[in-house]
C-alpha cells in the first residue's frame, strides 16, 4: 500500500509543471543516521506542499534533519536562523533494515512532520520576498513661473500726459497731467489726475486777457487687455474740475485778476499700446459737457467761455508697477 502511495506521489510531482522548482519545493538534507528513504521523503514533502494556492514562495526553503539523543531534529531555514520556531524535535518509529514497510512508514512520518512544520511557519511567520529596488527618481523639472508682471495685471499705473480741451463756447486749454491709476477687481480701473493748463486768452483794443488753470480729475471705468497683453482698452467716466485765474490788462485800469471754477463731466475712450513689460503708450479722446461753466465778458461782450460741448485729447506714456 505504501509503495502505491509513493508511486502516485512520484507520478504527481512529475506531471505538474516544474516552474521554478528551486523556489517552490524545499531542499532536503537528511543525515544517514535518520535511516529513511531520501527520495521518498522528498517526493512526499513536495506532494504535501504542492498546493497551487501557495504559488511561488519567492524565497528558497531548506530542511536539515539530524539525529539528536535518540530523536531527530528538523531545522527549517530561513526561519531557524531568524528565531521563528524553525526547529522541531520528533521521535520517529524504530528502524528495521529487515522490514521495508517499517522504513517506508518512518519516511512517511518524517515527510509529514517536515511539511506540517513548513506550513505552520508560512502561516504564523510569513516571509516577504525582498522588495524590488525603488525606481529612480524622475528628474526634477524646473519651470519658470508665469510672468505675472504683465500690463493690466499689476497693481499701479503712473502716467505723464499732455492734455488739451476745447469748448464750443470758444475756450481752449492746453497743458500736462500726472495720473495714478489702480485696478478694481479684474475689469475695472480707477484713476486720479492732477495737472496744469494755459488758457487761450483774447486781445481787444482796450484789454488783453490771459489765464492759467489748475485741474484735478477722478475717473473710473472698464479696463481690458488683449490675449497677449500687447493692446489695452479703457472706457472711463471722468469728472474734472478747473480752477482758472484770469488776468486782464488794460491801459486805463491796469491789471486785474479773477479766480473762477468749472466742473466738467466727460466720457473718454482710451487706447494703450505696450512697448515693454512695464511701459505703455496711451492715447485718449473724450467728449462731455460742463456741469458748471464759466462765461467771460470783456466790456460787456461775451468772449471765449467754458460752455457748450467739450472735446478733450491726451497723449502720454504709462509706467505699470
Amino acid at each position: 500500500m505504501i509503495v502505491i502511495v509513493l508511486a502516485l506521489a512520484l507520478f504527481a510531482t512529475r506531471s505538474e509543471p516544474t516552474g521554478d522548482v528551486g523556489q517552490q519545493n524545499p531542499v532536503l538534507d537528511l543525515d544517514p543516521c535518520v535511516e529513511v528513504d531520501d527520495s521518498a521523503v522528498q517526493n512526499l514533502v513536495d506532494l504535501e506542499l504542492g498546493d497551487p494556492r501557495t504559488g511561488d514562495r519567492g524565497f528558497p526553503i531548506s530542511v536539515v534533519v539530524r539525529c539528536l539523543d535518540g530523536a531527530q531534529e528538523i531545522r527549517v531555514e530561513p526561519w531557524a536562523s531568524l528565531g521563528h520556531d524553525g526547529i522541531r524535535a520528533i521521535e520517529l518509529p524504530p528502524a528495521d533494515d529487515a522490514d521495508p514497510a517499517a522504513r517506508e512508514a518512518r519516511s512517511r512520518e518524517l515527510a509529514l512532520a517536515i511539511a506540517e512544520l513548513i506550513r505552520r511557519l508560512e502561516i504564523t511567520h510569513p516571509l516577504r520576498p525582498k522588495p524590488p529596488p525603488p525606481a529612480p527618481s524622475p528628474p526634477i523639472a524646473i519651470s519658470a513661473s508665469p510672468d505675472t508682471d504683465e500690463p493690466g495685471r499689476r497693481r499701479w499705473q503712473l502716467a505723464a500726459l499732455s492734455s488739451f480741451e476745447a469748448y464750443t463756447g470758444g475756450q481752449k486749454l492746453a497743458g500736462g497731467d500726472l495720473s495714478v491709476a489702480a485696478p478694481i477687481g479684474r475689469w475695472m480701473l480707477s484713476e486720479v489726475r492732477v495737472g496744469g493748463r494755459l488758457v487761450d486768452g483774447g486781445t481787444s483794443p482796450v484789454a488783453h486777457l490771459t489765464g492759467r488753470a489748475g485741474t484735478a480729475a477722478v475717473a473710473a471705468g472698464l479696463n481690458v487687455w488683449s490675449k497677449h497683453r500687447a493692446l489695452g482698452f479703457a472706457l472711463m467716466l471722468r469728472a474734472q474740475a478747473h480752477a482758472i485765474e484770469y488776468r486782464v490788462a488794460s491801459p486805463d485800469r491796469g491789471s486785474q485778476t479773477a479766480l473762477l471754477g468749472a466742473l466738467t463731466i466727460m466720457v473718454e475712450p482710451r487706447l494703450l499700446v505696450a512697448v515693454s513689460r512695464r511701459i505703455s503708450l496711451t492715447a485718449g479722446v473724450g467728449a462731455g459737457i460742463p456741469l458748471h461753466g464759466i462765461r467771460v465778458r470783456t466790456q460787456g461782450v461775451e468772449t471765449d467761455s467754458l460752455t457748450g460741448l467739450v472735446i478733450s485729447a491726451s497723449l502720454g506714456a504709462l509706467l505699470t508697477f
